[in-house]
């Protein structure tokens, strides 16, 4: 399905063990250290403008499709969990938190309580309002065609500052903004993809925090209406607080809502969802936080704009400060009935101290414009707000915009801040159907080194449409058994094994049903803590109710808190100098977690720097290791390698902990259990090179395997051989997570140049 992911064939440098990972498009960093940019939103406007131009120059040229266009719903349903687990009484608890309580589990909450406006049009147009590529559907959505529209205040690039984007029709004149009585001129305007002729405008205030500034929006004759936005003040230690959106994603819809007759991209379902969605912003607002953080998949489908003008709809965005991150949502366009054209996000939105990094940038087939924005970052107290674009999976990107992010922030604020946190769509740590996407379980193996490394306090996330809170989370693999690491029994069909690896899990089971995974929890299982190590990881459901995701794993090894009653949630994370807390509620206000971490100062001044760590024990058994030789099918040299090079991955790597290092030693001797070996001896080696030499040149004689017998090199390494049939981690290219992905990548190390094969696994 996914035309992009081609067979990749590459050299390596004989002595190089590398795994090169997916990326959906290649925007990729130079493989430097750090990949210096320029992080001002000018420079990033330039290239757009830039595309923009390119656009309007060309009249025909060829590109081939990509996921944008060619793209299905990201919602997995397994059906080991929806009909051997879903009992419609709900009395089977299989991989579910035990510390939750649910009153529902089969349906969702807001599918009981449709709204009586959104029934009564059902009703009066026989279901034609919500029916499948109806008359109200896709492209035919009501879209909202005033003058001036799609108001949003935005972060600027510190609390002292503001961002006011709208959209003015016609072409692009004289619009401005009168902002307390003064007359702003935009620092960026330009036509947007609208098809009812609007463009797109941005002015920056600054503000002074704590007082409420009245302001409109003319554009020729046209005025707007006086709106007020209500600055709040820093508190006592420079607190503030922020209401935390999980997917709001207008007009998305599943199975549940289709079978009550509200299909998804219907102006029915859109409709229900700005009610949802009003339910939770009216809770949040009753909290009166500093400002709004989404996290992406703010609408179904970008270029129906009838989602986006609804999803904007609310007086919160006009009187209230409003950021947010790209979803994968974000990049799907429907040309089926318009243009291929897509700069929606960033039409909609502005983002202080935009990086190029993390950015897609092309012309489409079509001629038109596709312009996904970069990371960016912006300061808010003691906290500095680091929002990646995760549709871009290149891990060495966002840690160069991290790196320089941080450098350039710590240095204009002149001292440490308090709080770094990282936003992004796609969790890494989550408990339902996409916490087994190759894609993601690739995030969960490169971005915990590079937040730890950077002292990342608190990663926000979305995606998988269930709230999932982790321990301290710290780098590195390691071996648990299948129960501890997921919580339910190997034994139970649910769990997905066959042949030696779980399809459930998309991970390999190695003897005594033993498996590894990435990421190791700091048992600081408790609901407070001071001056802990590791990385905090919270994944928001959905905070509009439009749809939920079966659960996979709540019960899983990274896992503090996970919540599935089919209800929406949102949180409210307050900062202050020397504490953060988390307390998520639904839009009732009942509490469902709360969590808080302390800093002492000394701990802010000197975050903790890594003790000099003895990794001798390591080397000494990869040495051994390489002195092996395993039995030449591919499948078994893959696990040899992939062994080996996770190992030196530790051992290369100038972030360690104590953690790590150990359990790098138990991972390595697990995989290479399950690795055949040639059953060749030391002293047979010296006594006789010719006869050993044949074995290795002979291509027309297999080599001899010696089963049931270790090979004499790997006997402190692994008790005995085993089927090298089974297979390692080739984990399922899931068409319907939003993102390309390759799968199943490993470096096959040999004394020339190897090829690096791909391979997938459905």
């Amino acid at each position: 399905m996914k035309k992009y992911n081609k067979l990749v064939l590459a050299l390596a440098i004989a002595s190089a063990s590398s795994a090169i990972f997916p990326v959906q498009n290649t925007y990729a960093a130079e493989d430097t250290a750090v990949v210096e940019y320029e992080s001002t939103t000018e420079q990033s406007d330039e290239s757009l403008n830039d595309l923009l131009t390119e656009e309007a120059d060309l009249e025909s040229t060829t590109y081939s499709s990509d996921s944008h266009f060619n793209f299905t719903d990201d919602e997995v349903t397994f059906p080991k969990n929806e009909a051997n687990v879903r009992k419609s009484d709900g009395t089977n608890k299989f991989n579910r938190a035990t510390e939750t309580e649910r009153e529902t589990f089969g349906e969702d909450k807001n599918v009981t309580n449709i709204d009586e406006n959104v029934a009564k049009k059902l009703e009066e147009t026989n279901g034609e309002y919500g029916k499948k590529d109806g008359e109200y559907a896709n492209h035919n959505l009501k879209a909202i065609t005033t003058p001036i529209k799609n108001i949003v205040v935005n972060n600027g690039k510190n609390e002292n500052e503001l961002a006011i984007t709208w959209f003015a029709k016609g072409d692009v004149t004289d619009s401005r903004l009168v902002f307390d009585g003064k007359e702003y001129e935009p620092v960026r305007a330009r036509k947007t993809g609208d098809v009812n002729d609007y463009s797109t405008y941005t002015a920056i205030v600054n503000i002074t925090p704590g007082k409420s500034y009245t302001y409109y929006v003319k554009s020729g004759s046209y005025k707007s209406d006086n709106y007020t936005v209500k600055t709040k003040a820093l508190g006592e230690n420079n607190e503030f607080k922020v209401g935390y959106f999980g997917d709001p994603q207008m007009g998305s819809g599943d199975s549940v809502w289709d079978s009550k007759g509200l299909y998804k991209n219907t102006q029915a379902k859109v409709d229900q969802d700005k009610v949802d969605f009003a339910k939770s912003l009216k809770k949040a607002r009753e909290l009166d936080p500093h400002f709004y953080l989404s996290m992406g998949d703010n609408v179904e489908i970008v270029n129906y704009e009838g989602e986006y003008d609804y999803f904007l709809d609310n007086d919160l965005f006009k009187d209230s400060v409003f950021s947010t991150v790209v979803g994968n949502h974000e990049t799907y366009v429907d040309a089926s009935n318009g243009s291929q054209r897509n700069t929606v996000f960033s039409d909609h939105f502005y983002l202080p101290n935009e990086s190029k990094l993390g950015s897609i940038s092309k012309i489409n087939e079509d001629g038109t414009a596709y312009y996904i924005p970069g990371d960016y970052y912006y300061s808010y107290g003691d906290t500095l707000f680091l929002n990646i674009n995760s549709n871009v999976n290149d891990s060495k990107e966002h840690e160069a915009f991290i790196k320089d992010a941080i450098a350039k922030a710590t240095k204009e604020r002149g001292k440490n801040f308090s709080w770094k946190v990282v936003s992004f769509h796609h969790a890494p740590y989550s408990t339902a159907t996409h916490t087994s996407d190759t894609d993601i379980l690739e995030r969960r193996h490169e971005l915990v080194r590079i937040f730890n490394e950077n002292g990342i306090d608190l990663v926000l996330n979305g995606h998988d449409h269930i709230y999932t809170r982790t321990g301290q989370m710290i780098a590195g693999e390691q071996v648990l058994s299948f129960e501890d690491a997921y919580g339910t029994d190997p034994k139970n069909e649910n769990a997905g094994i066959k042949d030696g690896f779980t399809k459930t899990y998309n991970n390999r089971v190695y003897k005594d049903n033993k498996v590894v995974v990435d990421g190791i929890k700091l048992d600081y299982n408790q609901k407070e803590v001071t001056n802990p190590r590791g990385t905090l990881f919270l994944t928001m459901s959905t905070s509009a109710g439009s749809k939920f995701y079966n659960p996979i794993g709540e019960d899983q090894w990274f896992v503090n808190r996970s919540l599935d009653d089919r209800s929406q949630l949102f949180s409210s994370l307050t900062f202050s100098k020397n504490i953060f807390n988390i307390k998520t509620m639904n839009p009732y206000g009942e509490i469902v977690d709360f969590y808080t971490i302390n800093k002492t100062d000394d701990f802010i001044n000197n975050p903790g720097v890594n003790k000099d760590l003895s990794k001798s024990k390591l080397e000494a058994l990869v040495k051994e290791a390489k002195n092996n030789k395993p039995v030449n099918k591919e499948e078994n040299v893959e696990l040899y390698n992939l062994a080996i090079e996770r190992a030196e991955e530790v051992l290369n790597a100038t972030f360690t902990s104590e953690e790590e290092v150990d359990a790098a030693v138990e991972v390595l001797n697990t995989r290479l259990s399950n690795v055949e070996f040639l059953a060749e001896n030391k002293d047979d080696k010296k006594t006789d090179d010719k006869k050993t030499d044949d074995k290795k040149t002979d291509d027309k004689k297999p080599a001899k395997q010696v089963k049931g017998e270790k090979a004499p090199k790997a006997a402190k390494l692994a008790k005995k051989e085993n089927k090298a049939d089974k297979k390692e981690a080739k984990k399922s290219d899931n068409p319907k997570t939003g993102v390309a992905t390759l799968t199943g990548v490993y470096a096959t190390l040999s004394v020339a140049a190897a090829g690096l094969f791909v391979t997938k696994r459905k």
